[in-house]
């Protein structure tokens, strides 16, 4: 599993906190039409999905250099042909397709175009610009996407996001609390946009003081990019978001069994209790390729996948785990983290191809049976959607 670090997230709320909280968006902040809302409803499925292979196959697999060596990894973009990693050691790595590296962006330190940390980072192709966000220096840090050179560095106090994402030329960040600036309510929003970075120029949802109070992290990562769409699910929330550089509208309204009820984010119920709960919560990692929809939340202290058929409105899966042990056709598999190119992508780590070589060697592709777990680095697999016939 990616460590694109999956903190404990949270979902749900009841139909009438959303419905209270477009009303309030009318009157501040731009409106989100949600009149072309696709409905998704799921339900958990016992033991483990043993048919992967009937809709996706192995299509390559690409071994990221062995130099540098990486630390679990923080989050992945893929964008313009080039792969661009985050690890915990806050260095970004960015390979080309066959996996060799082509620059190491390791800039911590104290002088100009260095960080503290990176909070998050995202690349916006279009602009020719790497952002990576310091929130230790309060600072946004651009950099060249595909040589990793400095080109300047912005003051950025506030808003404070937890998430940065890049589409169609323009910024978007993830923004759940206000508390470090309670009097500009021009910020009290889930979602800012900004053409440059800097400057915020829209902004959607207003803050609900329950949620914005509340550091329980529901969606770790609220931004999902997919070949023609950015998809964004706020925190505590079932209703999918289409994000456009000047747009944004409800794509899908996901239905998930037993959701987190509004009175226990009002009551900050224990969070521990909350992770292995029957609750179910934390919507994220949302992609559709060739119409099949997958998505991840979390309910009974497990991270539920859900794989479900558009065209024909129907659910395919959605349990704790996705395999292939009759077809072999998806030989590693553990989940999908992203879509580029008509294609699932996922990432394998070195203690997965481990496991797989000790107790599946039969199973490993050609291109991965020398590989070597204690020097190699991760590995990312495509997968294509079967069609009829294949």
């Amino acid at each position: 599993m990616i460590h694109f670090v999956k903190q404990v997230g949270l979902l749900g709320i009841l139909c009438f906190l959303c419905a209270c909280q477009s009303g309030r968006q009318q009157e501040a902040g731009s409106i989100v039409p949600t009149d072309g809302l696709k409905t998704i409803a799921v339900q958990v499925e016992e033991g483990m999905f043993e048919h992967l292979g009937d809709y996706l196959y192995a299509d390559s697999y690409v071994c990221l250099d062995t130099v540098p060596l990486l630390g679990d990894i923080e989050k992945v973009e893929i964008k313009d042909d080039r792969i661009y990693v985050l690890d915990a050691f806050n260095k970004i790595v960015c390979y080309d397709m066959q996996g060799k590296a082509l620059f190491v962006l390791d800039a911590q330190g104290g002088g100009p175009g260095e960080y503290a940390s990176v909070t998050d980072f995202t690349v916006n192709a279009g602009r020719q610009e790497s952002l990576v966000y310091d929130r230790d220096k309060k600072v946004l840090l651009f950099y060249h996407p595909h040589t990793g050179q400095f080109l300047r560095s912005e003051p950025f106090s506030k808003p404070v996001p937890g998430a940065l994402a890049a589409w169609q030329d323009t910024y978007f960040y993830d923004s759940r609390s206000h508390d470090s600036y309670p009097d500009d309510t021009s910020l009290h929003y889930s979602l800012l946009v900004s053409d440059d970075g800097t400057t915020v120029t829209r902004r959607y949802f207003p803050h609900v003081e329950a949620e914005s109070a509340w550091r329980f992290t529901v969606t770790a990562h609220p931004f999902s990019y997919n070949d023609s769409v950015l998809y964004y699910c706020k925190n505590y929330d079932y209703i999918v978001y289409a994000l456009s550089a000047d747009s944004v509208w409800g794509a899908f309204d996901i239905r998930l069994p037993n959701p987190l009820p509004a009175s226990k984010v009002e009551d900050k119920a224990d969070e521990r209790d909350l992770v292995k709960s029957a609750w179910s919560m934390g919507i994220e990692q949302v992609f559709v390729c060739d119409g099949l929809l997958y998505f991840t939340f979390t309910k009974d202290g497990f991270w539920q996948s859900a794989l479900y058929d558009l065209s024909r409105g129907k659910q395919i899966y959605c349990g704790r785990r996705m395999s292939d042990k009759e077809g072999k056709s998806v030989p590693l598999f553990r989940m999908i983290d992203g879509v580029y190119r008509q294609r699932f992508w996922g990432i394998l780590s070195p203690d997965a191809l481990a496991y797989e070589q000790e107790h599946r060697p039969a199973g490993l592709p050609d291109g991965l049976k020398n590989y070597h777990p204690e020097t190699g680095n991760h590995v990312i697999a495509f997968y294509k959607v079967r069609k009829a016939g294949q």
